[in-house]
């Protein structure tokens, strides 16, 4: 006893001393936002042009690519539909999920080779840079695409030339480079008591900006057209990427940021690599190591499913139900607000009254998505997919949950590292679910469209028994320790 409490007496000198005084100046700087308004903007932007892109993706695919006219390639998607307009649709399905495909694929490769790079890069220079670059290339894809279509309004372009746009989101490192580099920014400026609540807060950003895109996508649509649509999503990342530039602090301490004059020579040194491997597969105690890549897995999962269904579910829409764009925003729309609902007032109510730990709630989550896409897949009136978004409005907490798990499971100075390797990960799995969930909807298209949505269910079920396997390895930990103790 007395040995513990001399060694107690000696660890603030030890612990607290080195502490740097910069990440409690910034958690009070950043009280009540931090990246929250550029999350927003950016997913705004991505909602309010996702359903108008697929729309777009198909008009050119009957104007460019099948050599319609425009008069009769206008009655798509609408509530004007013949049986003509059926059949040509049917004919035009197929060739549409293969851009969207592709497009799927060139924002996959290059990120998913450069993720491993990110985490390891921006613990020695920084995490601005990441998300500044990330802003960037969204911002030069949707102003690309905007282009596009303005020209295609007065010249037949085909549609490939749309694959071409996402180049430049794809080199600045997509969307789980965003991620990376918002999640760890978040890590550094936060404390372990309020991280969680911050990566919600985060998450709620996230539905919010869909939210707002949803709900405005059909109504710009309406009253302008897809070229101002894909304008204002530009429009919107460029005013994220000023926030950051302008508002954003750099979070890594300034002793600490290697000086280099080439720092994009220095993403690329292998070595980096083999510290981020070595971290993530090092031996650690206490069933973390296992703990973590139970987490990691079950977010690649999530990400296989959420992207591959992404690819033709308005495809599916369109088949099974005929809806419009105006239907699906609605739909949409409706699916955002319940999960929002789920993030703050169901999570608060479920921890006051059940208190579970952020695993159960990562499994909770995960549950939610499988009956959602179960119900997805058997729905045969419209009013069956609205029950299943109004049942399962826990299923967004799945994500930051499972990203608390490994906040509060690795050290600080490995969170980083871990959260590159799952966002390449991540990265990596749309290589197999688009053309995966591409070909299950192209060869189930004549007797059962809504088959992809099976699949999505089984890999959102998988994702929840690891959840589960976790919190008995945090379970079991928990036990032992209980047991040496007596």
């Amino acid at each position: 006893m007395d040995e513990r409490e001399a060694t107690d007496d000696r660890l603030p000198v030890v612990d607290l001393g080195p502490e740097p005084t910069q990440p409690p100046r910034l958690e009070r700087k950043y009280r009540y936002l931090i990246l929250e308004p550029a999350v927003l903007l950016i997913f705004f932007a991505w909602n309010v042009s996702s359903a108008v892109f697929a729309n777009q993706i198909v008009y050119q695919t009957c104007t460019g690519a099948f050599g319609k006219n425009k008069s009769l390639c206008d009655l798509l998607g609408t509530e004007n539909e013949t049986e003509e307009i059926q059949q040509l649709e049917k004919a035009i399905q197929p060739y549409s999920a293969n851009i969207l495909m592709a497009k799927s694929l060139v924002e996959s490769i290059i990120p998913a080779l450069g993720s491993m790079f990110i985490g390891p890069w921006s613990d020695r220079y920084g995490r601005k840079p990441v998300i500044v670059s990330c802003f960037t290339g969204a911002f030069l894809t949707y102003a690309i695409v905007a282009l596009i279509s303005f020209l295609s309004m007065y010249y037949t372009i085909n549609p490939w030339y749309y694959v071409l746009a996402s180049i430049t989101t794809a080199l600045s490192g997509g969307t789980c480079a965003l991620i990376t580099g918002v999640f760890c920014y978040i890590a550094d400026v936060t404390v372990e008591k309020t991280r969680a609540t911050k990566m919600a807060i985060v998450e709620a950003a996230v539905f919010t900006g869909l939210l707002a895109g949803t709900l405005s996508s059909s109504y710009i649509l309406r009253w302008t057209n897809g070229t101002t649509v894909f304008a204002i999503a530009a429009g919107a990342v460029f005013v994220g990427l000023m926030y950051i530039i302008f508002y954003i602090e750099e979070s890594i301490k300034p002793n600490e940021l290697s000086e280099t004059n080439n720092r994009a020579r220095e993403l690329f040194r292998l070595d980096l690599v083999s510290e981020l491997m070595q971290t993530c597969f090092k031996r650690r105690p206490n069933y973390d190591r296992l703990i973590i890549w139970l987490v990691i897995l079950a977010l690649a999962a999530n990400i296989f499913a959420m992207d591959g269904s992404q690819t033709v579910f308005l495809l599916f829409l369109r088949e099974r139900f005929e809806w419009t764009v105006k239907d699906y925003s609605y739909y949409d729309a409706s699916a955002i607000v319940f999960m929002i609902i789920g993030n703050t007032a169901g999570l608060y109510v479920i921890r006051k009254l059940f208190n579970p730990s952020v695993t159960v709630l990562a499994a909770l989550g995960y549950c939610c998505y499988a009956i959602n896409s179960t119900i997805q897949a058997l729905a045969s009136e419209p009013w069956h997919l609205y029950m299943g978004t109004a049942i399962c409005f826990m299923k967004g907490i799945a994500g930051p949950m499972s990203r608390a798990v490994i906040s509060n499971t690795a050290p600080p100075n490995d969170i980083g590292k871990i959260f590159s390797l799952t966002t390449s990960i991540e990265s990596i799995t749309p290589l197999f679910s688009a053309p995966l969930y591409t070909f299950v909807y192209k060869s189930t298209l004549a007797w059962y469209p809504g088959a992809f949505n099976l699949i999505t269910a089984t890999v959102y079920f998988t994702c929840s028994c690891l959840m589960i396997f976790a919190k008995i390895f945090q379970s079991m930990y928990q036990t032992t320790t209980y047991t040496s103790i007596n």
